[in-house]
């Protein structure tokens, strides 16, 4: 019992915790093989041992009762041979029944032999007092054949030889008290043997059951107490925390594992900390680089790195490209606005000529009025209307001059507008990849998203304005070339009125005709001259839109670097 409580003790030892898992069902194992072995050792003792009983039974002591029986069979034969030879009137039945009589003493003598084999006393005695029949016999013989009478042979037979047979008789029936009694010991100890067998066979098989439970029980605690904690750590990990603690003190694979986890966590609890502080500083516009412990990223991890990296360039990349693309921008609307600027004051140029040409064609058309008039004193103004006929040449050549810098302002204007559209078109490109690059950028690329969408806005409502501003010029140009016919018409008139000037001497007479077709000329070129003021109405309205649309996109471009400049890119 002391060996068994100390292995039952052993299992609390720190050295089967230090053991590994297949060391310790090694171990368990091994002591049950063990045990099973002691408890097969006990039952073949056992079997043995019944086995001996079994064949000491038969092969002794019923052997014993068995040759007693036999001997006490042949004595009675023995008897009944004398009492036959003494009864026998036939000398020849007298030898047969003598002759029996002494082969039943050779059977006694075997018989002896064969139970001295497994009988365990003494028999010396049992031997001489069969000899002593044996003697007695001859004796009886003898007298049988001296022709003794019957009643001496009957006193000698009755005096010696039946005596001699009950002493053996006697011994026989000490040989069978013996055997007896040898057989009940052999009982008692085939008993008491397998009592005891029995009883060890018991307290083996109870200290295996006792062994068997102790050793499940530390089995299982050291198997599964670890495991329950990893388990918890792993329902841990499942909810979202990393900072998990398993609280174990096994030393095999087990711990191994625990460890292994803490670590791995530990782990994966850095990396978390450093994705969440990039994501931050990303998130606050910094895209100077990106994680800045890349050593922590190991392995698979890497490629969280890379990824971080790639967003950190792509964006960095992207919003340099829209910073130079909003610097263009904004030369083009300073570029925009100085042509507009130039536009408004051409316009203003052509307003003074228009105006100026409108007085001077309404003077000659009064003055027309008066030569129907006073046709009669023509001749006498022929030199004052020629004078103002070279007037008017003159200033239709400015008006024409006039119309010749309106078509070239218009020119230049349709440049600019084309320079606007295509920056709008290129902006709005540019927006339409900083729409893109947002979207993939998740949370982190809202605020950039609302940036693209306001400078996508605004090259749409440059690309409008552009497209309104080639619409004014198409008309304005329409309108010049209206302008330039009726200018030319005029000038043509003019000349034509100067040569009749010159001989307007010789033509008196028809000067009224002349006069009236003259009237009806400037009431022509007075309309002509009202639609070039409203081409140039128009041009000016455009030109102060040109400039309005070209501040505003100033002032977006502006706030697009100003939004730009929140960020942290690497240039």
């Amino acid at each position: 019992m002391a060996t068994m409580e100390k292995k039952k003790d052993s299992f609390s030892q720190s050295d089967f915790k230090k053991l590994s898992v297949s060391d310790k069902f090694k171990k368990v194992f091994n002591r049950f093989r063990t045990n099973l072995i002691v408890i097969f050792v006990v039952i073949i003792l056992i079997d043995i041992l019944a086995l001996f009983n079994l064949h000491n039974i038969y092969a002794v002591y019923y052997e014993q009762n068995t040759q007693q029986g036999e001997v006490r069979i042949t004595i009675q034969a023995l008897a009944k041979y004398y009492l036959w030879a003494m009864s026998a009137e036939e000398e020849s039945d007298r030898n047969d029944q003598i002759a029996g009589a002494q082969e039943k003493i050779q059977e006694l003598n075997d018989g002896l032999d064969t139970l001295g084999k497994v009988y365990k006393g003494d028999l010396s005695t049992a031997y001489q007092h069969i000899k002593d029949i044996d003697n007695a016999d001859d004796t009886l013989v003898s007298m049988m054949n001296s022709g003794a009478s019957s009643s001496d042979i009957y006193a000698y037979y009755v005096g010696t030889v039946n005596e001699a047979i009950k002493v053996v008789v006697k011994d026989f029936k000490a040989i069978g008290i013996s055997a007896k009694e040898q057989a009940q010991k052999a009982y008692t100890l085939a008993i008491v043997t397998v009592i005891l067998m029995t009883v060890v066979s018991l307290v083996v098989v109870i200290y295996a059951l006792i062994y068997s439970r102790k050793a499940r029980a530390a089995l299982t605690k050291s198997i599964l107490d670890p495991i329950g904690a990893i388990s918890s750590a792993a329902n841990d990990m499942a909810r979202g925390k990393l900072e998990v603690t398993i609280d174990t003190d096994a030393e095999d694979e087990l711990g191994k594992l625990a460890n292994d986890i803490e670590e791995s966590t530990s782990v994966i609890g850095e990396i978390v900390k450093d994705i969440d502080e990039t994501l931050r500083r990303m998130s606050s516009g910094d895209f100077s680089a990106g994680t800045k412990n890349a050593k922590l990223y190991i392995g698979d991890y890497e490629a969280i790195s890379n990824a971080f990296n790639d967003i950190s360039d792509n964006l960095s990349s992207t919003l340099l490209e829209v910073k130079n693309s909003s610097q263009q921008v904004s030369q083009g609307a300073v570029n925009m606005s100085q042509g507009a600027n130039d536009l408004a004051e051409g316009s203003t140029d052509q307003a003074a000529a228009v105006q100026e040409l409108t007085a001077s064609v309404d003077s000659i058309t009064e003055q027309t009025k008066q030569l129907a008039e006073v046709a009669e004193k023509s001749k006498t103004m022929a030199t004052e209307v020629r004078d103002n006929a070279e007037l008017s040449a003159r200033k239709m050549h400015l008006v024409t001059d006039a119309m010749t810098r309106i078509t070239e302002a218009s020119a230049e204007i349709e440049q600019v507008t084309n320079s606007i559209e295509a920056i709008a078109k290129q902006t709005s490109l540019l927006a339409l990849n900083a729409s893109i690059e947002a979207a993939r950028a998740g949370e982190t690329g809202k605020g950039f998203a609302v940036v693209a969408d306001q400078i996508g806005k605004l090259a749409d409502q440059s690309s409008e304005a552009a497209k309104n501003t080639h619409q004014l010029i198409a008309d304005t140009m329409d309108e010049i070339n209206n302008g330039n016919s009726v200018v030319a018409e005029t000038t043509e008139a003019l000349d034509a009125m100067q040569h009749s000037v010159e001989e307007i001497t010789e033509m008196i007479i028809q000067t009224g005709d002349l006069a009236e077709e003259q009237a009806q000329s400037m009431d022509e070129i007075d309309k002509g001259i009202e639609m070039i003021s409203n081409v140039v109405q128009n041009n000016s309205a455009t030109a102060e839109e040109s400039s309005a649309v070209s501040q505003e996109l100033s002032e977006q471009s502006e706030s697009l670097n100003n939004l730009i400049g929140q960020f942290t890119i690497n240039e």
